[in-house]
């Protein structure tokens, strides 16, 4: 940290770990996971708050699956 041009004189008092994540509110998905919000945006994973590979992984199917279906197909 001190090699950091600013930080030379800086001390951790206190080490940290945060990850913080962003999300979609789930009732503002469709059943296709595309955005009720904006045409044409689908979401899949951390976004939708799993936190499975499994789960997210599923998801991509799903959302990929019904993002290539021609969007005057798709039923909002």
């Amino acid at each position: 940290m001190r090699t950091i041009p600013g930080l030379e004189r800086a001390e951790i008092m206190r080490p940290g770990y945060a990850i913080e994540y962003d999300y979609a509110d789930p009732l503002q998905l469709a059943p296709s996971l595309e955005s009720k919000l904006v045409c044409g945006l689908f979401h899949a994973g951390q976004i939708n708050g799993t936190t499975g590979y499994e789960e997210a992984a599923a998801q991509g199917l799903v959302a990929g699956a019904n993002a290539a279906v021609p969007r005057e197909a798709r039923s909002r």
